[in-house]
């Protein structure tokens, strides 16, 4: 019974980080810039006598005036492993919680008695993988350009800068990309935008791993941008906006798995917390710190009633809508 019970252990712990690598490989693909993560590692093993210096010329083709050089190619193998990897894991997913497991939805669901309708199954996937294909494009697009010579201000050596400077710009980074999602997302609720761009999203109450990506097209191209717009002004390491850019794309799938997942870093918020979002709208529109909502106090109050009508982050006391 002692060797049964030590290789259940191994095994719940084994399931537990792949669980986390499919979700960050998931997290990578659907955003569709997942090249960008492998460009530093391309980029530090250059040969500075090789690299692309050449000047552009009245000769220069238009590929090579924005320097994107074989640019398909990079496109196509960004669409081909992320429309791959976000079935394949994605599905899966889906299969091990709302298949699998769904005679046991009190144990694991955020929200036990709300699913999806099959219609809103449909469409999320439907506009995840039209978001996809949209990520897919601009991220390889960015890989080109960054890997033909264009100009950011990522650094690829350590010793480039001091490691009191590489400590402040990992975590100016972090909240920098934070910040743009909360204030974004405070703008995306605004009732004229919310109710012709954002509503898209809320159309999913109770979010699975497939609405990570279901947005209205143009706030996904805004969300991508926000993660990525930083390397082209802020010294950072590449290893630092590698590590990032994967917390961000992790955590952004445990935030609409619709699975109840304790949080792992003192900062972070458990599962439950954007969940809630999606159930009660206009509250708790932080991404990955509670700092913003507390900020702005918009963090949600049970003892105040929220819907989608009443706008503004704090919801009405129940004495008021009674």
């Amino acid at each position: 019974m002692g060797g049964e019970s030590v290789l259940n252990t191994i095994f719940n712990k084994a399931s537990l980080y792949a669980g986390v690598v499919l979700t960050v490989v998931v997290g990578m693909a659907i955003r569709g810039d997942w090249l960008l993560v492998l460009v530093p590692f391309w980029k530090s093993r250059e040969d500075p006598l090789t690299k692309h210096t050449e000047e552009i010329t009245a000769n220069s083709t238009w590929l090579e005036y924005f320097r994107l050089q074989n640019v398909g190619w990079y496109i196509l193998a960004s669409i081909s492993f992320s429309m791959v990897s976000y079935y394949g894991l994605a599905g899966w997913l889906q299969w091990h919680y709302y298949i699998r497991r769904r005679d046991s939805v009190a144990e694991w669901k955020c929200q036990p008695t709300k699913f999806l309708t099959p219609e809103n199954e449909r469409h999320e996937i439907f506009m995840g993988s039209f978001n996809l294909l949209l990520g897919s494009i601009v991220g390889g697009s960015l890989a080109a350009y960054i890997m033909n010579g264009g100009r950011t201000q990522m650094y690829y050596h350590l010793d480039d800068y001091s490691y009191g400077y590489l400590v402040f710009s990992t975590v100016l980074l972090f909240l920098m990309q934070d910040a743009y999602a909360f204030y974004s997302h405070i703008c995306f609720h605004y009732p004229l935008i919310y109710k012709h761009i954002h509503k898209h999203h809320h159309r999913y109450h109770s979010p699975t791993a497939f609405s990570a990506t279901a947005f209205h097209p143009v706030e996904f191209l805004l969300l991508q941008a926000g993660l990525t717009l930083p390397i082209f002004f802020l010294p950072v390491y590449s290893g630092s906006f590698i590590m990032c850019v994967l917390y961000e794309y992790y955590y952004g799938m445990i935030d609409h798995s619709g699975v109840k997942m304790d949080a792992v870093w003192p900062w972070q918020p458990p599962s439950q917390f954007h969940d809630d979002h999606h159930k009660y709208l206009h509250v708790n529109f932080g991404l990955n710190l509670r700092i913003w909502d507390w900020m702005h106090d918009t963090l949600r109050k049970e003892d105040r009633v929220c819907s989608e009508e009443i706008i503004g982050g704090r919801g009405l006391q129940k004495k008021q809508v009674q």
